[in-house]
């Protein structure tokens, strides 16, 4: 085990991460404020998992040509323009092309550093140590909510945007000082997300996380765009409590360590369907809560089980992918699938929550997680 690249991408990846939350708790009530409707935002926000999809598999594949710092900074960079353009410019072309940028930044930084993480372990610790990682990640990714929500109601709603801009230039400059140069050249099939997909769909156990992705990711218009104007219409919640509900969220992924060793003694498999069945009951509940500090309770739960799947999951992709010796073509790939779910859901989603309500939203989610789930565990052999 490599000791110091552990540490620092654990670092990286922590602050990277920060910058990113900063937003979540205002940017849907943001884009509202714009003048766009649940529909329109639903569409906005389509186009990140869309960009993931497109982009994501060649992202992965070029980390394994090229080399993961210079991969690392460009994502950085791309992120700067996405955060610029949210606050320059409220038409829709904009911040369409903002959440694009923004998805494609995020992707890119996350799962380079997560397999630069994977890099630097054995795989009989794999899910101990990166879900230490991991739990450190989350716990930036459980007080940036607050603390955005917090700067917006004290300050003005674009302070959130401005301060990831100063973080992630600090961090841009970090990496310039080190001169990350390509390491290898790029080929024409490096470019071609549709051969990894292949790939990747080609083996059974794949398949099974391929359903699992597309159907756990289909839940994120519900949680993070749909769940904070749900606080705000039905308990008048202001944007230090919805900084609040996503940190209870958030919370239980500080114990993706405890979580991660379990899955290296008794499986990855036997850990992750647990969680995803727990994650569905508590979306269905969330739809029923009838006061703020039940939510709260009901997101406690919820962030177990998305925490248990979440470590599950990426230690199996990486012990697969490390198998294969295509780890980081593994991890973007299974990404580009999974945001197939988002991207579906996220035009679906603002249709039903504009005709039929957001709670009904919440339930259909979670029907829809308990089904895959069903159905995944045939395809990974659970016994």
């Amino acid at each position: 085990m490599h000791y110091r690249e552990y540490i620092r991408f654990t670092e990286i990846g922590a602050l990277f991460i920060f910058t990113a939350f900063l937003i979540s708790p205002i940017l849907s009530p943001y884009i509202r404020g714009l003048g766009f409707d649940e529909f329109q935002i639903g569409l906005i926000f389509s186009l990140f998992p869309l960009s993931i999809i497109l982009f994501s598999p060649v992202m992965g594949r070029l980390s394994d040509v090229i080399g993961r710092r210079f991969i690392i900074l460009l994502g950085i960079l791309t992120e700067i323009l996405a955060m610029f353009l949210y606050i320059v410019n409220g038409s829709f072309i904009v911040i369409s092309a903002a959440r694009a940028l923004n998805a494609i930044g995020y992707i890119t930084v996350m799962l380079t550093v997560l397999a630069k993480l994977e890099d630097s372990v054995d795989g009989k610790s794999r899910g101990r140590y990166v879900g230490w990682s991991l739990s450190i990640e989350f716990l930036s990714k459980t007080i940036a909510p607050v603390i955005g929500g917090v700067m917006a109601d004290m300050f003005f709603v674009r302070a959130p945007f401005l301060l990831s801009i100063i973080i992630l230039a600090v961090l841009s400059f970090y990496f310039i000082r080190e001169n990350p140069r390509p390491s290898g050249k790029v080929s024409q099939g490096d470019l071609n997300p549709l051969s990894g997909i292949r790939d990747f769909l080609s083996r059974k156990e794949l398949r099974g996380m391929a359903v699992m992705g597309i159907v756990m990711h289909a839940s994120t218009p519900a949680v993070y765009i749909f769940l904070p104007l749900l606080l705000i219409d039905k308990f008048a919640a202001n944007f230090t409590l919805v900084g609040i509900a996503l940190f209870a969220m958030g919370l239980f992924y500080l114990l993706q360590f405890y979580f991660g060793s379990l899955s290296d003694r008794i499986g990855r498999k036997r850990v992750l369907l647990p969680g995803t069945l727990l994650f569905g009951l508590c979306l269905i509940l969330l739809s029923v809560a009838p006061s703020y500090p039940l939510l709260l309770v009901v997101l406690l739960f919820l962030g177990m089980g998305g925490a248990m799947w979440n470590i599950s999951a990426w230690s199996l992709l990486s012990d697969l992918g490390e198998s294969l010796k295509k780890e980081g073509q593994i991890i973007m790939t299974y990404a580009s699938i999974a945001k197939m779910g988002a991207f579906a859901s996220f035009i679906i989603s603002g249709f039903v929550a504009q005709h039929y309500g957001i709670e009904t939203l919440f339930i259909l989610n979670g029907l829809l997680i308990i089904a895959g789930t069903g159905l995944a565990s045939y395809m990974l052999r659970i016994r």
